[in-house]
């Protein structure tokens, strides 16, 4: 995770995907919020909306982090030395991925500061202790989600097209661009089964509770979406931890993973 850190100062291109891309992302969803209501929107609508584009850049983060845990080794010529190494692969890539998601919590912030200061969203959160315990086991639901998919790039070598058609996808699919509520019915299974959606409903319940102007939230409370969020993400680890097990002696074994 330190040698993560290093890496994202020393190279600023990520700053791209980890900052600017959410940071878009979120003014175009203000802009048309604000727009659509004829300037008279509610302001745990704007909320809701910094929130959402805050999580925005988590999951960007996350997933490229994923993406580029295992790219990161093949373009540098490492992938031999990483896999020799004493520490078993995936504690090596849950650093990366913890670090990757940690900037994007980080950038979450940053969007929720814009949005305070230049939409004068405010900080009223309707129960702070339960939104910062929300989004503290939020981060580690998506990091688990991202562990538990650096398992495909591991084997596969299209981990830059993995990655971006995974990103967009799973934006609409946890509600973070607007409420899983409005999704289509067949389209909420997938929604369900993703941990961080569970933990993006709990931050916002958290945040605007039933005032929540930004779509509805789903029939459940905070505390049941909490606990969803637990046991997906503890599925996601225990899922991780058998697939990197396997995943890493195929790839010692047929010996061509460090080819890019």
């Amino acid at each position: 995770m330190v040698l993560s850190a290093k890496n994202f100062v020393a190279d600023p291109q990520f700053v791209i995907p980890c900052i600017i891309a959410p940071f878009i992302f979120t003014m175009v969803s203000l802009f048309f919020i604000v727009s659509s209501s004829s300037n008279n929107v509610g302001a745990s609508a704007l909320l809701a909306a910094v929130l959402g584009g805050g999580l925005m850049g988590v999951w960007g983060t996350t997933v490229y982090g994923s993406a580029n845990s295992i790219g990161f080794d093949r373009w540098n010529g490492t992938m031999e030395a990483t896999l020799a190494a004493p520490s078993p692969l995936i504690w090596i890539v849950l650093g990366r991925v913890l670090w990757n998601t940690f900037i994007g919590v980080i950038n979450g912030f940053i969007v929720l500061g814009i949005g305070m200061t230049w939409f004068r969203v405010g900080v009223g959160l309707l129960n702070p202790g339960l939104f910062v315990l929300a989004t503290i086991l939020t981060y580690v639901s998506m990091s688990s989600f991202g562990l538990m998919l650096s398992t495909v790039y591991v084997l596969s070598r299209k981990g830059g097209f993995i990655e971006n058609s995974m990103e967009i996808p799973v934006y609409i699919a946890t509600g973070t661009s607007f409420a899983v509520a409005l999704l289509p019915f067949y389209a909420l299974p997938i929604s369900f089964i993703i941990g961080p959606t569970w933990g993006i409903e709990a931050i916002k319940r958290a945040a605007v509770g039933t005032a929540y102007a930004y779509g509805p939230l789903l029939p459940t409370g905070y505390w049941t979406d909490i606990a969803f969020m637990l046991v997906a993400t503890l599925a996601y680890f225990a899922l991780s931890f058998i697939l990197f097990q396997r995943v890493e002696t195929i790839a010692k074994k047929n010996g061509t993973i460090e080819e890019y």
